[in-house]
């Protein structure tokens, strides 16, 4: 058993240790170490002195994607049995009135301002679709026209009116939490078009959003270490990771085999290094992502909901304090008879009223309100402040944009085993550091395995060549050709190829790695013209004499075929070869087939009884999990066929119908969404 330290006892921290239990199961001892006294962040429910009434002191509300395609967050919410509330309004407050919207905005100001609302709103979803916008921050980033612009010189441009550009920047203020000049257009745009229906849903947790804390810390199996700031990471003479943290009594060593740093990126900075190659590897990663942005919360309590029916909705976006949201917590919290109005200050404002005493806040919430609401002070009970400087990014997911294992893996090359994981990575929000936890425990899955066989953990390869004995006693069940088709089934293959792309015969394809041509063989006696290519020689040469024009000898990173030959390729050999002949190898694929790939290769997420018993990772070069994989398809011109025609229940329904589901190759329908990809470069 390997021995893993999570440093942060955050969201991240959390949501890591899930997934680790979820991914490796016994396989690592897991410690997390947390420098206060409780779990959970910046996920923090509160309620008053004065009265049992709940509000959200830290993360407001969570983003609801599930109307776009498949949504990891809200699965989790559902497996951890928690009751969602969704949350929705369309009020702003503009010249101490409230109004309805782009309707109120045009009764208040007139056509030409509501129209040049309207007109910008239109040209946003021009500029992305809801699919895009699902998508989230990635490589096509840096290609959108908007990313090299500022939001303020975006405004500039494209809206005339300044009572409307003065609305826009309201409405999106508290979401980017920045000034307009410090954000780029893109990322604006991706806040602007969360007012416009189709786009995202917003929901909050019931009794409280830290319920997904306590559930979380239910679920995982680890030992967690209150009271321990760790100061410096390093390695130790042995090679392990050493952690010199300062515990509730006083400094205190310990060293481990993996390490996940979540932190939140201006606590990452703080930090040390113990090597020149790590500490200048993290250096540069912290000023990469080092654009702060800020928050305060305000919550006021009083008597009553004294704004009666004034308010539509669960809040209101204010022009008070450069713009900020008003959350009204009765709409989706047990208030009592109480009335909770709960202010999300962002930005410069956030920055510059840190400063002030918390009765001096409470006092400027309070004047903010709308004259409307009557007299506020006679009904207020009681004010609590809560201050999140620098606790998102201005420009998340940084720019230009890089590739996930990049910024996961700062330093690959001597601390493969230090993963960070943080929202900043990806868009400021719990779904994307759910994101981040997921890419981060996978590059661990990967260095977990490799480290078990490097301990004498696992079945031991007997070789790591790929010779003629590993063909005479193919995955140590026997001869390659008695038993190659327990491994390739030709009528699973076609019937997941018809599953995907709707082509059931009268395509050509190509196997890559096809050894002696039992599949290529078995493939065109039922109507596919199948095609193979082969770099072992010894096993190429037992081709069956019928099928050797079909099974050529060659070798992947330069195929002897021309452009787009193919429908389709089957592939079992990239996991063979080196990093950068798989890229090359990933290239040739794009450039001789027409339509998609089937990725077939031994992966590391593969469950490890099933590693040790066909010994699979004899030969293996480069290991990866599915999703790892992914990165590499994604960035050679390929996009996971799901994203277009998501047909994953299907595929898993065929996969257990075949027997090749848990046990045996697939452990669940996740692995299947990462074997199909569509070439998308002619797109």
């Amino acid at each position: 058993m390997l021995d893993l330290a999570i440093v942060g006892g955050g969201p991240g921290g959390l949501m890591t240790a899930w997934y680790l239990r979820k991914k490796l199961g016994p396989l690592c001892k897991v410690t997390i170490f947390e420098a206060t006294e409780r779990l959970g962040g910046k996920i923090l429910s509160k309620t008053f002195d004065k009265a049992p009434a709940l509000y959200e002191a830290g993360v407001a509300e969570i983003y609801d994607y599930s109307m776009l395609g498949p949504d990891p967050l809200r699965d989790l919410v559902q497996h951890l049995g928690l009751q969602t509330i969704p949350i929705d309004a369309e009020q702003v407050q503009l010249d101490g009135e409230l109004l309805d919207d782009l309707r109120g905005m045009r009764r208040k100001y007139g056509d030409k301002t509501a129209d040049a609302i309207e007109t910008f709103r239109k040209r946003c979803t021009q500029m992305m679709s809801p699919q895009e916008y699902y998508e989230g921050v990635g490589a096509h980033d840096n290609e959108h026209p908007w990313a090299f612009i500022n939001c303020e010189e975006l405004l500039d441009r494209e809206v005339k009116d300044p009572i409307a550009k003065r609305f826009l920047k309201v409405m999106a203020r508290s979401d980017i939490a920045t000034e307009s000049h410090n954000t780029n257009g893109l990322n604006a745009l991706k806040n602007f078009v969360m007012d416009i229906d189709g786009y995202i849903g917003l929901y909050s947790i019931q009794n409280g959003n830290e319920q997904i804390i306590e559930r979380l810390r239910e679920e995982i199996d680890a030992d967690v270490q209150f009271n321990h700031r760790v100061l410096k990471v390093g390695k130790s003479e042995s090679g392990r990771y050493q952690l010199n943290m300062m515990n509730g009594k006083g400094p205190e060593t310990r060293d481990f085999d993996l390490v996940v740093m979540c932190l939140p990126h201006s606590w990452l900075s703080t930090v040390g290094w113990d090597n020149e190659r790590l500490r200048s590897s993290m250096v540069r990663h912290v000023a990469y992502f080092d654009r702060p942005a800020h928050y305060l919360r305000v919550a006021l309590l009083f008597d009553e909901p004294f704004w009666g029916d004034k308010v539509a909705g669960a809040w209101w976006m204010s022009e008070a304090f450069g713009g900020c949201c008003v959350y009204v917590e009765g709409a989706r919290h047990n208030v009592g008879r109480h009335g909770v109005l709960n202010f999300l200050i962002a930005g410069s404002d956030a920055l510059a009223y840190v400063n002030l005493g918390d009765q001096q806040l409470v006092d400027a919430a309070i004047k903010s309100l709308p004259a409307s609401f009557g007299d506020a002070r006679a009904h207020f009970l009681e004010g609590k402040v809560h201050r999140w400087l620098s606790s998102v990014n201005a420009v998340p997911g940084g720019f230009p944009v890089r590739d996930v294992l990049t910024n996961h893996r700062p330093e690959p090359n001597d601390h493969a085993g230090l993963v960070l994981v943080g929202d900043y990575l990806f868009d400021s929000t719990l779904n994307g550091l759910l994101d981040s936890s997921d890419a981060a425990t996978d590059l661990i899955l990967t260095e977990t395995i490799k480290l078990r066989y490097a301990k004498g953990q696992g079945a031991q390869p007997v070789s790591d060549k790929i010779d003629r004995d590993y063909f005479d006693n193919y995955r140590g069940v026997g001869s390659y050709s008695d038993v190659w088709s327990q491994f390739t089934d030709p009528d699973y293959l076609m019937s997941l190829i018809k599953l995907t792309w709707n082509r059931a015969k009268g395509y050509k394809l190509l196997v890559a790695g096809s050894a002696s041509g039992e599949l290529v063989g078995a493939l065109r006696e039922r109507g596919v013209d199948a095609w193979g290519i082969e770099r072992n020689r010894a096993i190429h040469a037992r081709t069956r004499k019928d099928l050797k024009k079909y099974n050529v000898a060659g070798s992947i990173t330069d195929l002897p075929f021309a452009d787009g030959e193919f429908d389709f390729v089957y592939e079992t050999s990239l996991c063979h070869l080196t990093d950068r002949q798989a890229v090359k190898a990933i290239g040739e694929f794009n450039r001789v087939v027409r339509r998609g790939l089937v990725f077939g290769s031994v992966t590391s997420d593969l469950p490890a009884a099933l590693i040790d018993r066909y010994n699979l990772l004899r030969g293996v070069k480069k290991l990866g999990t599915w999703w790892e994989w992914s990165e590499l398809f994604f960035s050679n011109g390929f996009d996971l066929s799901m994203n277009r025609r998501d047909v994953t229940d299907v595929l898993w329904q065929a996969t257990l119908a075949a027997n090749k589901g848990p046990g045996h190759w697939y452990a669940d329908a996740e692995s299947l969404r990462y074997s199909f990809f569509d070439k998308t470069s002619d797109d």
